[in-house]
């Protein structure tokens, strides 16, 4: 179990322990440079040595320091080796090497370097690889102290002392010599071997079993908490993920092409939070002088909220009908949900049915927000019944309601993510700054409405997280006389004289002078060069043209739609030529500085990952 576990994170395991050798590589190199200094004070003879101790260290010591700096150069040299696992066996029993050359040589001094070699398998987070260098250890430990008796300094702990019969203390050196001082001992009941391991072996292999114990123990314990990381990191990673697709399905549901022709405009933008949440908004074309809206908010968060939101568009969907109205639709789809709904969700929604040959518009709510109706700065919110909610009921109470739009009115219905969003004073954005924002100026399209009203919101809530959908569709009724054409391209360079054809074509069936056409296409040509140049540099896409004339107003309309990086034109800082500015000028913008003098209005916003420019022309 315990294998499986490591293989399903073994990514997350072995970036620990590349992490962990390349510490102990360091740390090996660090003892490399204490080496060295150890080694200059014997050379100094700070540190008094005897005999050929002198040779062993001058000897011992380089190896010692070489050995200790290799780790480190295979890191620099060769960083790939960092992510093998045998690299940590490398780097440990590097370490364990050394100091067992330096226990053989100065055997009373080396303990705490053993323990050191035990201490440092913690960094691995791996039980068995601190085991397996405790026994080792423990192994090599006794073989260097028996080596350590002929060939290290002498140590009285380990040999004893010598007395010759006028009290003059001598040290043994050669192990020839050493040898036949314990042998000696030995055949007068002093057995140095015994004792070396009775007294000096087993009380340093007891205290480093007792720092194994400790150390394997916050090994283990370390594993498993890292282990139990990687798995809540993984879940949450797996949720993320799910969320994702949630979202990406809920979303997919949504219409991203919307309606621009000689009757009404269609707008609509779902500005969805980090959680899956249960905003839609969707729009019908009921038959040719027929044509519905929607929108709505389901009650909760996350992937409930998105499947129960699934199943009230796909009924919205199926008992749409120009035979009913929109209460007798909404009564449809509350009888539709209501049945098996165990989880007592609920919905809030709004459905209006515009007939374009009148204006005249029917509607039901069913516990939405009130719409907001008007045009020119003159917008008020709709004086509806509130209604009540669908799927908590068996029967939905909701009635069907009648206004009248006039030409150039609109109809903006949104959800309370918007009303409701929060700066970091917990302040609401309310209806009040909504209406207000409306109401500032005239808008000269639905482009230009929305992208002021999605800056406005981001401007009053600031740095505060968006704790809910934001959700908004507008119909605008035209109710005159339209010229309609529209026509998709490939965004291809080679295209644009397609393109420009298409643009003069629609301006001369209009019968603009010849100046006009020409202008519109030096327009076109300008904003599709930029997206062609700029937006579809590093992929292919398509360009979408859509042309309207207001016969009524005598109004040009061009809407160009890419799915190209978002950029919008109209914030590059134009500088006109001057006498004064002709050399200092800076490059650039002078062709959308003759756009924005040709044209009478123009707009630009980034919905649905696509960039929408619309250009006016009032004559």
């Amino acid at each position: 179990m315990e294998q499986t576990e490591r293989e399903k994170y073994l990514r997350a395991y072995y970036d620990n322990e590349a992490d962990a050798n390349r510490q102990m590589s360091f740390a090996n190199a660090f003892g490399g440079l204490l080496m060295i200094t150890i080694w200059i004070l014997y050379l100094l003879k700070v540190f008094d040595l005897h005999g050929g101790m002198i040779i062993a260290v001058n000897i011992a010591f380089p190896i010692n320091i070489l050995i200790l700096f290799t780790p480190l150069l295979f890191a620099f040299k060769f960083k790939d080796s960092l992510r093998k696992p045998t690299y940590k066996y490398f780097v440990i029993f590097s370490f364990v090497f050394v100091i067992a050359v330096l226990n053989t040589i100065i055997p009373k001094h080396a303990l705490l370097g053993w323990a050191i070699c035990i201490v440092i398998t913690n960094h691995y987070y791996n039980p068995k690889v601190g085991l397996v260098t405790f026994l080792v250890v423990i192994s090599v430990m006794l073989f260097c102290i028996y080596l350590s008796m002929f060939v290290g300094e002498y140590d009285s702990n380990i040999l004893g002392v010598w007395v010759i019969q006028d009290g003059e203390i001598i040290y043994p050196e050669g192990i020839k010599e050493r040898f036949e001082m314990l042998q000696d001992m030995l055949a007068h009941g002093e057995n140095r071997y015994l004792k070396a391991f009775v007294f000096y072996y087993l009380p340093r292999g007891a205290f480093l079993t007792m720092i194994f114990i400790v150390s394997n123990s916050l090994n283990k314990r370390t594993y498993k908490l890292l282990v139990s990381e990687i798995q809540v990191s993984g879940d949450q990673q797996k949720t993320k993920t799910e969320l994702g697709v949630a979202k990406d399905i809920q979303l997919a549901t949504l219409p991203v092409e919307f309606i621009s022709n000689e009757d009404v405009e269609i707008q609509a933008e779902l500005r969805a939070a980090k959680t899956v949440g249960g905003d839609f908004y969707d729009y019908y074309v009921l038959s040719k002088s027929h044509i519905a809206i929607l929108i709505g908010d389901v009650s909760g968060k996350g992937i409930p909220a998105a499947m129960f939101m699934m199943k009230v568009i796909t009924c919205f969907k199926n008992y749409m009908s120009i035979d009913r109205t929109p209460a007798e639709i909404m009564k449809l789809v509350n009888k539709a949900i209501y049945e098996g709904n165990d989880s007592a969700m609920f919905v809030t929604c709004f459905l209006a049915i515009l007939n374009t040959e009148t204006g005249e518009l029917k509607f039901a709510n069913a516990g939405h927000n009130p719409p907001i109706v008007g045009q020119k700065g003159n917008y008020q919110f709709l004086n509806c019944r509130s209604g009540f909610i669908l799927g908590a009921m068996k029967d939905a109470l909701v009635v069907d309601e009648t206004i009248n739009l006039n030409n150039g009115d609109t109809i903006t219905l949104y959800t309370d993510g918007i009303t409701e969003a929060m700066n970091e004073n917990r302040e609401q954005y309310g209806n009040n700054r909504l209406l207000e924002l409306f109401n500032r100026k005239e808008y000269s399209c639905l482009v230009e409405l929305h992208h002021e009203l999605k800056e406005n919101i981001e401007n009053f809530v600031g740095n505060e997280e968006q704790s809910d959908d934001m959700t908004y569709i507008t119909l605008k009724y035209h109710g005159e006389k339209y010229n309609y054409k529209e026509k998709i391209f490939p965004g291809k360079q080679e295209h644009i004289p397609e393109m420009l054809e298409f643009l003069k074509d629609f301006a001369k069936a209009q019968k603009f002078d010849e100046s006009l056409v020409n202008n519109i296409a030096v327009v076109g040509d300008e904003l599709i060069s930029n997206i062609i140049k700029y937006g579809y540099k590093d992929y292919e896409g398509e360009i979408f043209l859509r042309l309207l004339y207001n016969l009524d107003k005598k109004e040009y309309i061009l809407t160009i739609i890419d799915t190209g990086i978002e950029f919008n034109p109209f914030e590059y800082e134009s500088v006109p030529i001057t006498e004064d500015n002709y050399e200092s000028r800076p490059e650039g913008g002078l062709g959308i500085l003759i756009v924005k003098k040709m044209m009478s209005q123009y707009a630009y916003d980034h919905i649905n990952d696509k960039n929408i420019t619309i250009l006016k022309k009032k004559f």
